[in-house]
């Protein structure tokens, strides 16, 4: 009579040679390989993994793949994402890459100067997110709050750089990361210099934006800064096309004359004092300018038609600028 000891060590052994001859066939061939992705959804078992990679015919030997989640009790440390396979994996080879959370990252740069809309397309070009639902998101109370965002919507507060995104995640996740980055940036004695100067957050930000979107010019920064408090200071309004530009959301074609008397919010000809909320997403170099503005008079300046500006400060020079560089750009 065999004893229950001995009747369990045969099972163990059983199954021992099951396995083992399952990752012998396991050998994977690569004829006809395409190289392939799967999304794995978050709170998948490992059944319903094993169950869609086997039908995206990446896994070859499901049961193998179930047996060894099982015998390392793995289950709940494999990471939910997009998973790339650019060979044919074994079963081994397929539960590792999901032990480890090897998920698949996609590098996605967001330049200077982005606002929501900009970051939207980018990040629906590259099937990261729906561009609708990321900027209803953006725009959502609980959101915002949650973040500690001050504005009406994240505009301003997405940090500019290059991120390491993945699939799997939502378009809150990705507002997270770039809204954390924004506030690890922003220095604690910008914060006290805010205060100094009389302005919060949400108005050093867009401030910062303006400047973002009136100059490339790294060194002009500090200039337009300048002509933006001493405008403010003056009750002047700012007079600045990107803001009128944002409020009609029209970006990359040419103003008219009537869209400087459209009522907006955001149209910075027929209010006076800044715009509601930020245009862009500055970089740090337009977030200092804004906060230490050069010290200089100017009230006004014109583009030189070759990316820079002449300051003024006087509305008869600035006139005269105007028809100079006017008279410059008619004669090309």
């Amino acid at each position: 009579m065999v004893s229950q000891g001995r009747k369990a060590f045969l099972v163990l052994l059983q199954a021992a040679v099951v396995v083992l001859a399952f990752l012998l066939m396991d050998t994977p061939s690569s004829k006809d390989w395409r190289p392939a992705t799967a999304l794995v959804p978050r709170g998948s078992s490992s059944s319903e993994v094993a169950r869609l990679l086997a039908a995206k015919n990446i896994l070859r030997h499901p049961l193998v793949f179930r047996m060894l989640v099982a015998g390392t009790r793995s289950g709940k440390r494999m990471r939910h994402g997009e998973y790339s396979f650019p060979a044919p994996p074994s079963a081994v080879e397929v539960w590792w890459k999901l032990y480890r959370g090897e998920v698949t990252r996609y590098a996605v740069t967001i330049p200077e100067g982005s606002n929501l809309y900009d970051i939207a397309e980018i990040l629906g070009g590259r099937e990261l997110a729906d561009p609708g639902q990321f900027l209803e998101t953006a725009a959502s109370p609980p959101v915002l709050r949650r973040l500690g965002i001050p504005g009406a919507t994240a505009e301003g507060f997405l940090f500019p750089e290059t991120y390491q995104l993945e699939k799997s995640m939502s378009a809150e996740d990705i507002l997270e990361i770039m809204a954390r980055q924004f506030r690890r940036k922003y220095l604690p004695e910008w914060e006290a210099r805010a205060r100094e100067a009389g302005y919060s957050l949400l108005e050093v930000v867009t401030i910062a934006s303006i400047i973002e979107k009136e100059t490339g010019v790294k060194e002009e920064e500090p200039l337009v800064s300048a002509v933006i408090r001493n405008r403010l200071a003056l009750g002047m309004p700012l007079q600045m096309d990107p803001t009128v530009i944002y409020g009609l959301k029209r970006f990359g074609a040419e103003l008219t004359k009537k869209d400087l008397q459209t009522p907006s919010p955001y149209n910075s000809y027929v209010n006076r004092g800044l715009p509601p909320g930020p245009i862009a997403n500055p970089g740090i170099s337009a977030i200092k300018a804004a906060l230490y503005p050069a010290d200089a008079d100017y009230l006004y300046f014109v583009s030189r038609n070759d990316g820079s500006h002449a300051f003024s400060k006087t509305l008869q020079e600035h006139n005269r600028g105007v028809a100079s560089y006017r008279k410059e750009k008619s004669a090309e």
